[in-house]
C-alpha cells in the first residue's frame, strides 16, 4: 500500500513538474538563458540553499529517489563538518518520515557536507560555509541516471502513433475529483474515462487531457472527447509500473483531475471524474491537525509564529468567491506578517488575516498533506504585555484540530491552561524549548492559555523595542524570498537607511520620557508617524540584507 501511495504522488509531482517546466519555457522570450525552463533534478540537488526563517546553525538533508516527494525514510545521513582550524568532525542523522534529516548547532563559517547512499549509490552535497544568519536546506535525490538523463524530458517525444496522441505540450493537474480502476473486461492498454457533472449527469463533446510520464520524466500528452454518455477512451497506451498517468477535464473554469495511476499489464483501466458541488459556507473548513503555535520572546516582547493548516471537510469545493476564511488574532496583536504563499493572504487592522481561494475537500486530496496542496497559512505577530503575565485569548470561530503548542524555554516562565498536555523538552538550533500537545477546540470557541513569570521591563523600552521586533518578523517570513519590486541598494544607502534609523529611534525614546513625565497627555500624532516611519526602514533594510544573503 505505501509503495503504491508513495508511486502515485511521485506520478502527481513530475507530471506537475513538467508541466510547469514547458510553461515556462513557452513564456521566455527567445535566446532566454536556460529557456526559462525550470532547473533540472540533478541541478538543484545538493545545492545548498540558504534560509533566513530557518532557526540559526541548523541543516536539513531531504533524501528522495527521482523526486524530492519519494521521500527515503529512516536512513543514515552523514554529515563532515569543518572548522576554521580544519579539524573534521563527523555526525550522523537519520530521516525521518518526510525523508528529511536534521543537524543543529553548526557554527557560522564552519563548513558542511553531507553524504548518503541510497541503493548502492553514494549521493554527496556541495561543500558550502554556514551562514551567520538562519540555516540552510539542501537535497539530495537518488536514481537520476547518467548526466544528462533528467533532461530528456526537454527533448520532442516520439510520435505516439495512436488514435488521440499529441506529443507534448502543456500540461497541468487540477482539483483531484475521480479515480481510476482495473477492469480485466477492457482490452489491455486501453482506458475509459466516465465524465459527469455536480448532478451525476454525463458531461458530452468534452475534450480530456491525458498526461503521462515514464522513468525518465519524458511528458507525453494525448488527448479525446468525450461521446453523448460521458466517455472519452484512449486506447494503445504503455502498461506497467515505467509509466504513469492522470486525467484532466475543464468544468466551469476549473480542472478537475483523476489520482494518478498506472496501467495494468492485463486488462484496461476505468476511470471517472465527477465535478464537485460548491459551497461558499465557512462552516466547511477548519484548522486540521498538526497545527503548531510558536512562543518566543525577543527584546522584552512576545512573538508568536502560527503555522495553520486548513482544512475543508465538506464534500464540496469551498468557493468563497470574492470573500475569504477569516483567521482572527489575538485582542492587542502588533505587527502581523504573513510568510509567502500560492493564495492571497490579507493582514486585516485590529482583525486578524483573511484567507482567500478555493479550498479542495479533503477527502478529494488522497494523500497530500496541506502544505503540499498550498492550503497551509504561516503568520505571525507581537503581543506586548504589562507585570509577570500575559492571557492569551485567541477566537476560533472555524475550530482547530489536534495541535502543538511551543515555548522557549526562559527560567521561571510557565504555561499553562485548558487541554494542554505535559511539555517536553526539545532543543533546536541551540535554543531549549517546551512542546505541549493540545486537544482539539470545537468552531466558536476560544484557544485560551496563561504565560506566566514574564520578565518585568520599563514600559518605555517595552514599546520601542517592540517596534525593533517588527524587523525580525519581517525577516523571519521572507524564507530566502528574492523581493519582487525593491531596487538594489548600495552599500552607501544602507548607511543612509540606518542612520535615519537611528534618529528616528532617538526621537522616538525621548517623546516616549516626555510623555510619560506629563502623564502620557499629547503627542499620541506624533508616537504614531514614527512608529509608521521606523516600520518602513526596518522594513528596506530587512530586503536589502535578503538581496546581499541571495
Amino acid at each position: 500500500m505505501r509503495r503504491k501511495t508513495g508511486l502515485r504522488l511521485l506520478i502527481a509531482v513530475a507530471l506537475a513538474a513538467l508541466s510547469a517546466a514547458r510553461l515556462a519555457s513557452a513564456q521566455a522570450p527567445m535566446g532566454a538563458p536556460g529557456g526559462g525552463g525550470m532547473p533540472s533534478m540533478r541541478a538543484i540537488s545538493g545545492k545548498p540553499l540558504p534560509d533566513r526563517g530557518m532557526p540559526a546553525g541548523t541543516v536539513t538533508v531531504r533524501v528522495g529517489r527521482k523526486t524530492p516527494a519519494n521521500a527515503v525514510a529512516n536512513l543514515d545521513v552523514t554529515a563532515i563538518i569543518k572548522n576554521a582550524g580544519g579539524d573534521l568532525r563527523k555526525r550522523t542523522a537519520k530521516t525521518d518520515s518526510s525523508g528529511r534529516a536534521i543537524f543543529e548547532g553548526i557554527a557560522a563559517d564552519q563548513q558542511f557536507q553531507a553524504e548518503v547512499i541510497v541503493d548502492g549509490e553514494r549521493l554527496q552535497t556541495d561543500a558550502f560555509p554556514m551562514p551567520a544568519d538562519g540555516g540552510v536546506r539542501t537535497m539530495l535525490i537518488a536514481g537520476l541516471g547518467p548526466p544528462g538523463a533528467d533532461e530528456a524530458a526537454d527533448a520532442p517525444p516520439a510520435s505516439a502513433g495512436t488514435p488521440g496522441a499529441s506529443g507534448e505540450g502543456n500540461f497541468s493537474l487540477g482539483v483531484t475529483s475521480g479515480a481510476a480502476k482495473p477492469d480485466l473486461a477492457l482490452p489491455t492498454h486501453t482506458l475509459i474515462i466516465q465524465l459527469s457533472d455536480e448532478d451525476g449527469k454525463p458531461m458530452a463533446n468534452r475534450p480530456v487531457v491525458l498526461g503521462g510520464v515514464d522513468q525518465t520524466n519524458q511528458l507525453k500528452i494525448r488527448k479525446a472527447t468525450s461521446d453523448a454518455t460521458g466517455e472519452a477512451k484512449f486506447t494503445d497506451l504503455p502498461t506497467g509500473q515505467k509509466f504513469g498517468y492522470a486525467a484532466v477535464v475543464e468544468h466551469r473554469g476549473m480542472r478537475l483531475s483523476t489520482e494518478p495511476f498506472v496501467m495494468p499489464d492485463q486488462g484496461g483501466m476505468r476511470a471517472t471524474v465527477r465535478a464537485l458541488a460548491r459551497t461558499s459556507d465557512p462552516a466547511a473548513v477548519t484548522i486540521g491537525q498538526g497545527a503548531r503555535v510558536i512562543l518566543q520572546m525577543r527584546n522584552d516582547n512576545l512573538q508568536f509564529m502560527e503555522i495553520l493548516p486548513l482544512e475543508n471537510r465538506s464534500e464540496k469545493l469551498f468557493d468563497p468567491g470574492v470573500g475569504a476564511v477569516e483567521i482572527p488574532l489575538p485582542k492587542g496583536f502588533v505587527g502581523a506578517e504573513v510568510a509567502p504563499s500560492d493564495r492571497k493572504l490579507e493582514i486585516r487592522k485590529d482583525h486578524g488575516i483573511a484567507v482567500y481561494g478555493a479550498i479542495t475537500p479533503r477527502q478529494a486530496l488522497g494523500q497530500m498533506d496541506a502544505k503540499t496542496a498550498g492550503n497551509e497559512v504561516t503568520l505571525g505577530f507581537v503581543l506586548p504585555y504589562e507585570g509577570d503575565s500575559r492571557e492569551f485569548h485567541q477566537p476560533l470561530p472555524n475550530g482547530i484540530g489536534p495541535f502543538t503548542l511551543i515555548t522557549e524555554q526562559i527560567e521561571g516562565l510557565t504555561v499553562s491552561g485548558p487541554g494542554l498536555g505535559a511539555r517536553e523538552s526539545r532543543e533546536l538550533g541551540g535554543r531549549k524549548y517546551w512542546v505541549m500537545p493540545a486537544e482539539p477546540i470545537g468552531a466558536g470557541q476560544t484557544l485560551n492559555f496563561t504565560i506566566s513569570g514574564l520578565p518585568s521591563t520599563d514600559h518605555t523600552g517595552r514599546a520601542v523595542s517592540g517596534i525593533m521586533a517588527l524587523s525580525l518578523i519581517v525577516s523571519a517570513f521572507v524564507f530566502g524570498r528574492r523581493p519582487g519590486n525593491v531596487v538594489k541598494k548600495t552599500v552607501d544607502e544602507r548607511q543612509r537607511l540606518t542612520d535615519r534609523r537611528e534618529e528616528l529611534f532617538t526621537e522616538l525614546v525621548t517623546l516616549e520620557q516626555n510623555r510619560r513625565a506629563a502623564g502620557e497627555r499629547g503627542g499620541a500624532d506624533r508616537h504614531n508617524q514614527l512608529v509608521g516611519k521606523l516600520e518602513t526602514i526596518y522594513q528596506d533594510l530587512a530586503a536589502l540584507d535578503e538581496q546581499r544573503a541571495l
